[in-house]
């Protein structure tokens, strides 16, 4: 049983290492911060690329956004 007694021993090591408050809260502050980096550098393209899209569909001419309209007297008979 020498594994059962160094994982009880490295986990009693783990408990009597105390560790800074302060510390902890700054790393996991730093860690939220880069989450919400990568979250921004991700998003941010893909809106202005939505953006700059319907832009360009909203300045198109009128004329362009309308079918053109059928002539039926061009079209022949059964």
């Amino acid at each position: 049983m020498p594994a059962v007694h160094a994982t009880f021993r490295s986990q009693n090591h783990r408990a009597t290492r105390q560790e800074s408050k302060a510390l902890v809260v700054a790393i996991s502050a730093l860690q939220l911060a880069m989450l919400f980096l990568v979250w921004l550098v991700a998003l941010i393209p893909m809106a202005l690329l939505a953006l700059g899209a319907t832009v360009v569909q909203a300045l198109k001419p009128a004329a362009a956004k309308t079918p053109a309209p059928i002539d039926f007297q061009a079209t022949p008979r059964l």
